[in-house]
């Protein structure tokens, strides 16, 4: 019996292991799981990408006839929905699953147009993915890139060709925002960049990618050197651990080690591109090495990092003008995209993704025009004065030299040799319009820069008078701080409050700030008078106010060029349009200060008021008069601004030929402020002031009022000036509780 026991129990603690080996092996038999399936097609190849939470035991082989790739995986199981994959692209027919006669493996078939050799390789997990199977199916043995580039024909030298890469791509994000992702932002500054290059008479562009899909960071520099580029530029924005940094910068190869934290930050950024995008590609072709690292070795090299820090400083200097910067020099760092020995290059970070604000700008369409533009115009300033030598530019680069004679002033030769003044001053490192007979002065090439910059907008501080805030019920200190765009502790010290509590009622002081307001044009000078010294001539004092002898000449009405110690010379206004200038003039003609009117004989109070545009009864009402009764000799105040109405009519009808009245735009699904605003040829903070929003962010159905169009910027600011500022003396009648800040605020004065 015992025995019979004993037996049994050892019977039972055998069966109990060999239940669970089996439960276990089959547990381990089902371990993996392909979590999605991706596609990436390219010029080149098409990319499949299978995300699985293991790393994957696979199988793969051939059929003909169709041509197909099979790719079993062990121990894999799956929910994924292979219709709903896209995988547009020459290659790649249809993606589907199939029954593979092994027990526990999942069978994936790739149906292709025609045959192709995969190349085959496992990825370890890099954020924001996990374990993955690459699948890289090159669309014929002999596959390369398309590059276009439409070439301006030039008899007397070729284009300068620039290549644009747009960093990361497909299933390789870059830096992740909380709204976008870098391979987005990049491509679309890049396109951008694309078209503002090829406008370029002496240049031409093209892409490096023109789609959402990887290239090899090596394989980038190749296609440059395909496309017989002069010059790269590798177009990114940036990302950080923290959301604080900001700022655009421009990065440029160095061999040795990364020279800031953020060329660290970069090379390991790099490295993780590689490994989150395809690193198998190098790896597959680690043969090249050697032969790379002899041309990184070749004294080529010297002369393209050399060519890409010049470059590197122009671009940081136009994108100071336009963004915020993170460097103020370019950063050194050792990319591979910058690593092609044999062609110049530059990385420009736009801006840093990760910070919220900038987040917004980079994906506004004026930004990234902007973003373009700036990099644009440090290319171009280099090349303009290095240019290659078999190029356009280097025809038109060619010595001309001036010699100033008697009455020539700087703005007149800038005007006969057809370039810009504040050009000529550069090109000669002049620090003042003055010329002296006989300067010999170096006339820059006349290029034609098809990128015209917009004319800087120069602002002048005022400051708003103070106002009056009444305390409201539920109205905190912190509340109507962050109302009127101030902090607590300012609006407690400005009303010297002893603490935060408010009562109900309460009024608060606040102050005015200091507000830019544009000036017309930013070029603009007032008419001025000049008296003039000893030892100056007129072709002096045209020179120092950058006009022409005869300008004053005709101005001054005068008949030779002999002047007098103490003589008064009027200087004409500059820097203004014909429309807006015209416009000055009737409303300086018409709008006039208060003026003193003496009576002659036989003249009667009607006869006053016609003669100066007014009326009898404001006639006596401004001089206090009981009758219309007058005396020969009597004084008669005239009030400024008599008939102001019909000037400004009259300069509406003057500059807004082309005036387009307000309209209403009703937002439809999918459309951003930046997209509106680029609609109506206006800006997404002009769109955002105009509607009063506080933010970018729009709903379907809402309707965005539209600005008024046809009118130059300028010319809408003088229509607006005239219309605020020059309005008819009106009456207020004071009701109860009223003061008189109160009254000034109300009117805008003081």
């Amino acid at each position: 019996m015992k025995l019979t026991a004993g037996f049994f129990i050892r019977f039972l603690f055998l069966s109990t292991l060999f239940i669970q080996a089996v439960v276990t092996t089959a547990g381990a038999a089902q371990t993996n799981k392909l979590k999605a399936v991706r596609a990436w097609p390219s010029p080149d190849n098409t990319r499949v990408v299978l995300d699985l939470s293991e790393q994957p035991d696979y199988q793969i082989h051939y059929l003909k006839h169709p041509d197909r790739l099979v790719i079993d995986l062990q121990s894999t199981t799956t929910a994924v929905d292979l219709k709903k994959v896209k995988h547009d692209g020459p290659l790649v027919n249809n993606l589907r699953e199939s029954a593979s006669g092994q027990k526990n493996t999942y069978r994936l078939v790739v149906d292709l147009n025609r045959a192709s050799q995969a190349k085959i390789f496992v990825l370890p997990p890099a954020k924001p993915y996990g374990h993955r199977l690459v699948v890289d199916l090159p669309h014929n043995e002999l596959s390369t890139t398309s590059i276009s580039k439409p070439l301006h024909q030039q008899p007397q030298g070729r284009d300068i060709i620039i290549a644009i890469d747009a960093g990361h791509g497909g299933d390789d994000p870059g830096a992740v925002g909380k709204y976008s992702y870098e391979k987005n932002i990049t491509l679309q500054i890049a396109r951008r960049l694309h078209r503002i290059v090829n406008k370029q008479n002496g240049m031409s562009a093209f892409l490096i990618r023109n789609g959402d899909y990887f290239v090899d960071l090596n394989k980038r520099s190749a296609i440059a050197r395909k496309g017989e580029a002069d010059f790269l530029v590798s177009i990114h924005a940036d990302g950080f651990t923290s959301t604080r940094p900001r700022g655009a910068s421009v990065l440029v190869l160095s061999m040795r080690r990364a020279t800031t934290e953020q060329g660290r930050w970069m090379e390991n950024h790099e490295a993780r591109s590689e490994l989150i995008g395809g690193a198998g590609v190098f790896m597959q072709d680690s043969n090249n090495l050697p032969y790379l690292q002899k041309m990184v070795l070749d004294m080529s090299m010297g002369n393209s990092m050399d060519v890409g820090f010049k470059v590197g400083e122009f671009v940081v200097g136009e994108l100071k003008q336009v963004t915020t910067l993170h460097q103020s020099k370019p950063v050194h760092a050792s990319l591979a995209v910058l690593k092609s020995p044999d062609i110049p290059s530059i990385l420009v970070e736009a801006g840093f993704i990760t910070n919220r604000t900038e987040e917004r700008l980079l994906n506004q369409a004026e930004h990234q025009n902007k973003i373009a533009q700036a990099v644009f115009k440090g290319i171009y300033k280099h090349f303009t004065q290095s240019p290659p030598q078999d190029t356009l530019f280097a025809q038109k680069k060619r010595s001309i030299k001036h010699t100033v004679r008697s009455g020539e002033s700087l703005s007149a030769l800038a005007e006969r040799y057809s370039v810009g003044l504040s050009n000529l001053k550069d090109y000669n490192n002049l620090k003042s319009a003055s010329l002296q007979v006989g300067q010999v002065l170096n006339i820059p090439p006349n290029y034609h820069l098809v990128v015209t910059p917009e004319p800087p907008r120069q602002t002048v501080p005022s400051q708003q008078p103070e106002r009056i805030h009444k305390v409201t019920r539920g109205q905190s200190l912190s509340v109507i701080a962050a109302q009127y765009d101030m902090t607590t502790d300012s609006l407690k010290s400005f009303n010297n409050l002893s603490s935060t509590s408010l009562a109900i009622g309460q009024n608060l002081r606040i102050p005015g700030k200091y507000v830019d307001l544009p000036v017309v044009n930013a070029n603009f000078r007032a008419e001025s008078v000049h008296t003039v010294s000893r030892g100056q001539s007129l072709s002096l004092i045209a020179a120092q106010y950058d006009t022409t002898v005869e300008t004053l000449k005709t101005f001054n009405k005068l008949r030779s060029t002999s002047l007098q110690v103490g003589q008064k010379l009027k200087i004409p206004a500059t820097g203004v349009q014909p429309e807006i200038q015209q416009a000055v003039q009737i409303v300086q003609q018409t709008i006039q200060a208060d003026r003193v009117h003496q009576v002659a004989r036989g003249e009667s109070l009607s006869v006053i008021a016609e003669q100066y545009g007014t009326t009898t009864g404001i006639l006596k009402v401004f001089n206090e008069l009981r009758s219309t009764s007058l005396q020969v000799g009597q004084k008669i105040k005239i009030p400024a601004g008599g008939g102001v109405q019909a000037p400004v009519q009259e300069t509406v009808q003057v500059v807004q030929q082309t005036f387009q009245p307000e309209r209403i735009h009703h937002v439809t699904r999918g459309e951003s402020l930046s997209v509106i605003a680029e609609q109506y040829g206006t800006t997404t903070d002009t769109l955002k002031t105009f509607n009063e929003l506080r933010s970018t962010s729009l709903r379907v159905g809402q309707k965005i009022k539209i600005p008024a169009t046809g009118v130059q910027a300028p010319v809408q600011e003088t229509v607006q000036v005239v219309q605020q500022t020059f309005q008819p003396e009106r009456i207020h009648h004071v009701t109860r509780g009223e003061s008189l800040s109160v009254i000034a605020e109300q009117y805008g004065t003081t």
